[in-house]
């Protein structure tokens, strides 16, 4: 059983781990920006969500920022699909909704993203919308932290003092699975499989 400081700690690092991504692009006219958003282009339809949400040249609407969020989301931009899962989290310009924002948390994770890694351990952890699963929650934090992902790094050192060898050996044998086929659908660059997440608040 997982002492009460590490569960009362990894929940301390969840909360601070919900954080909106915010695009910091270089100055864009919001026309030429809403044209691409429009068009399809899903980056252009990421930094309008963010423009909404921030009230940025606009007037700050959540809602509004919520559907371009979701239309960058659909066509595969993990930082959208990052932020509508901190969204459906805490009921921004959404319905607060913890399966759907570990539905977007996922899909996030699935395409290589350490913030969105990092918070799927946290849940699996603390057991918050999913059976609590230390397998799990060190595949995860495994997975982020090889990413970057300091917190994720410190969080996997304390969680693995309290798992046995043998879930220890089962998340390796999962992460390298998940690594195998991250490879196989996305190829030896991830270019394709992530968005630029320089723009990404720590």
């Amino acid at each position: 059983m997982m002492r009460p400081a590490l569960i009362g700690f990894l929940s301390a690092l969840l909360l601070t781990s919900a954080v909106l991504a915010v695009a910091q692009p270089a100055p864009v006219d919001l026309g030429a920006q809403r044209t691409a958003a429009e068009a399809g282009d899903s980056a252009a339809q990421f930094d309008l969500g963010n423009r909404y949400l921030a009230g940025d040249g606009v007037i700050a609407d959540e809602f509004e920022a919520a559907r371009w969020f979701h239309l960058a989301a659909d066509q595969g931009n993990n930082n959208a699909q990052y932020n509508l899962g901190v969204m459906y989290m805490q009921g921004t310009g959404v319905i607060a909704d913890i399966n759907e924002a570990i539905s977007w948390f996922r899909r996030a994770a699935d395409r290589g993203d350490p913030p969105a890694q990092f918070t799927m351990g946290t849940l699996y952890a603390n057991g918050r919308g999913v059976q609590q699963d230390p397998v799990q929650a060190h595949l995860w934090f495994t997975l982020a932290a090889s990413g970057g992902h300091r917190a994720a790094a410190a969080n996997l050192v304390l969680y693995q003092e309290m798992m046995s060898d043998q879930q220890i050996g089962e998340s390796q044998r999962l992460a390298a699975e998940w690594v195998e086929n991250f490879n196989a659908q996305y190829g030896s660059s991830d270019s394709d499989a992530s968005d630029d997440t320089t723009a990404r608040v720590p």
